[in-house]
């Protein structure tokens, strides 16, 4: 069979979309291996500069789905806190939280809330680092991760410490280092001593004895190796107890195991505290001079990133009162919009419906008004002059089974005109209750049946009224609709009741039951 050309480039066509596919496929392994890999190597020392990790990041952002968009978003954040561009990393790390939060990333969440709580305190934010790292412990406890949640609990803690909120830290605390004890995580427990041990000589009220048997605790206990911090807390300790020789000794291996700039001038900063109050004015004033010059530096950089944060924040502040401005706006035009086209065609259909109902009723009340009204009155006046040996056949009765059917029907509703309703009602409430209509109606059944009514209550004294009831009106050759209407049932109990009505007589000794069954089947 010969292919034309038609076929042959709708072949082609299939091909190169097989190949885009197959692809794209391998690409988007490749991608995901890389983000993978990115992630273990992730830290706080960049092994990837934060421009490669950007290429990444904008790729996934484009093609990848919310997992991964707030994964690699993460990544970047991180690469570009590393290299101190907090600006940078704040605005990766919203991002990141956006798209943690839509793809219900609850652990990630945790991680970049934490990681923003960081940013945000080199910045010298205390309230957002205390307000990230509440929201990072909450969404580390909803994972599961209870280790993570007391961990970044303590961080709250050594925040609201720092900005000398020193009863809400010391309350912190307590709590995680009970935690830590119960859960037998000994690195969280020496943390938290360590924390609870600074905490303790710089309040108000100092406590060196607290603060000597935390540390202590962490040393011997739990056999952890103290930093150069704390043994520079054990010496302004020893020196606020009055100790001042082991004061200068740990002073002494405060400064030998100081491994950073920050751990040189927190030894500095101790070494003024305890020669100020041994009265060496002079070392302490060169001590001062060291931790003034590192103060300097380190918060030279922290500005930069408050001014860049702050300036980062106005700009998205803005840009978002405009974008919520212009989407409030465009939402009331609709909403308005809305509104007045409902109303108009409320209306619209409001009065089709009126005129459409009131021609209706006026064509049912021009049919039926005569028709029905006559019959009504025709009857009422029958049945207040009848003489009570009329047959039941009679015409009274036979208007009273038309109406019934009708009654039965439209009961209800507002179909028929209200005096012809309320005649029909005043008759069939009568034979419901009136027990003055319900004997003439039992007379009549008596004087044209040889007393069936009487010999029926005679034979059957156990019955109920309503059984005598339903007899009646089926002796007197009512339809089924009718006796409905009397007796407020629907048709299928008034069959299944005549039914049983029919077996009872048959079952029952009484010589008179086809008598009785012969009238109740006329």
């Amino acid at each position: 069979m010969a292919i034309n050309r038609f076929q042959i480039t709708a072949l082609l066509w299939s091909l190169l979309f097989l190949i885009t596919v197959s692809c794209s496929t391998g690409l988007d392994t490749q991608m995901n291996a890389v983000l993978d890999k990115m992630e273990e190597d992730m830290g706080y020392v960049n092994t990837v500069s934060s421009t490669d990790v950007a290429k990444v990041a904008n790729w996934f952002v484009r093609r990848g789905d919310d997992s991964q968009k707030a994964r690699a978003l993460y990544c970047l954040g991180r690469a570009q806190f590393n290299e101190k561009s907090y600006s940078a990393a704040i605005v990766s790390y919203t991002q990141a939280l956006e798209y943690a939060g839509k793809a219900g990333e609850t652990l990630l969440e945790g991680k970049v809330c934490r990681d923003m709580a960081r940013t945000s305190g080199v910045s010298g934010n205390s309230a957002d680092e205390i307000l990230y790292l509440a929201r990072a412990s909450e969404a580390f406890k909803a994972a599961g991760e209870e280790g993570e949640s007391l961990r970044t609990l303590l961080e709250i803690g050594k925040a609201h410490s720092a900005a000398g909120k020193f009863d809400a830290a010391e309350d912190i605390f307590k709590s995680v280092l009970y935690d830590s004890h119960e859960s037998r995580d000994t690195l969280l427990e020496v943390r938290c001593l360590e924390s609870y041990a600074s905490l303790a000589v710089s309040k108000d009220d100092p406590d060196p004895t607290l603060s000597i048997d935390m540390l202590g605790r962490a040393a011997n206990e739990l056999h952890y190796p103290l930093s150069s911090a704390d043994k520079g807390i054990l010496a302004y300790s020893y020196s606020l107890a009055g100790e001042q020789k082991e004061a200068f000794r740990w002073l002494s291996e405060a400064k030998a195991s100081a491994e950073s700039d920050e751990d040189v001038a927190d030894a500095d900063f101790r070494e003024y505290q305890i020669a100020s109050r041994s009265g060496d004015t002079a070392r302490a004033l060169k001590a001062l001079e060291r931790v003034t010059e590192y103060g300097d530096k380190a918060q030279s950089e922290a500005l930069e990133g408050a001014v860049s944060a702050s300036q980062r924040e106005y700009l998205q502040g803005q840009a978002d009162i405009q974008a919520e401005k212009l989407r409030s706006a465009r939402l009331k035009m609709w909403l308005l919009a809305l509104a007045a086209l409902l109303a108009v065609g409320g209306v619209v259909v409001a009065y089709l419906y009126y005129r459409s109902e009131q021609q209706r009723l006026l064509e049912a009340e021009i049919t039926e008004r005569d028709r029905y009204m006559s019959i009504a009155e025709d009857l009422r006046d029958k049945l207040a002059l009848q003489p009570v040996q009329e047959p039941v056949e009679g015409p009274g009765f036979q208007a009273l089974e038309r109406l019934c059917e009708q009654y039965y029907i439209y009961e209800g509703t507002g179909n028929l005109q209200p005096r012809i309703l309320k005649e029909v009602k005043s008759i069939v409430e009568g034979l419901r209750s009136d027990k003055k209509v319900r004997k003439e109606l039992e007379d009549m059944l008596d004087k044209t049946n040889d007393g069936v009514m009487t010999k029926l209550r005679s034979e059957f004294p156990a019955w109920k009224e309503e059984d005598f009831q339903l007899y009646g009106f089926t002796a007197a050759g009512f339809s089924s609709t009718t006796i409905s209407a009397l007796m407020e049932k629907e048709k299928n109990v008034i069959y299944n009741r005549v039914w049983r009505l029919k077996g009872r007589i048959s079952n029952s000794g009484s010589e008179y039951k086809d008598f009785f069954l012969r009238c109740l089947n006329n």
